[in-house]
């Protein structure tokens, strides 16, 4: 109904979720919704151009699908500590945050300590 935008509503999300500004490791987060990176214009009336919501990002494509699951296979802990994984990092972490925004204060001197 147009009452708020779609920015704000993930925004209250975000709080509600308790992520905030003012913590790294809980920095808001925004779901990657388009598929097409190759076209000079988007058609937004094309379904082909947002990701498929119903699949993780690690099965958008079958190249992708067969990536992550020939590493869950291949997995070999020597130490037999580690179960086999799909993913290796979380969505959203201190270093991920910092690296997009490593060329905005304060942002660049928390780079600089993480590396």
């Amino acid at each position: 109904r147009g009452e708020i935008s779609n920015f704000q509503y993930l925004i209250h999300l975000n709080t509600l979720a308790g992520r905030s500004y003012n913590d790294l490791m809980q920095y808001p987060v925004f779901p990657w919704i388009l598929a097409d990176y190759d076209s000079e214009e988007l058609d937004l009336t094309d379904t082909a151009t947002f990701r498929d919501f119903s699949r993780p990002m690690g099965a958008q494509s079958v190249d992708r699908l067969h990536q992550f699951n020939k590493r869950y296979k291949e997995w070999d802990d020597p130490h037999g500590e580690t179960p086999p994984y799909h993913y290796g990092t979380h969505y959203s972490s201190a270093m991920i945050v910092c690296s997009y925004l490593v060329r905005m204060e304060p942002f660049v001197q928390h780079f600089l300590r993480l590396q």
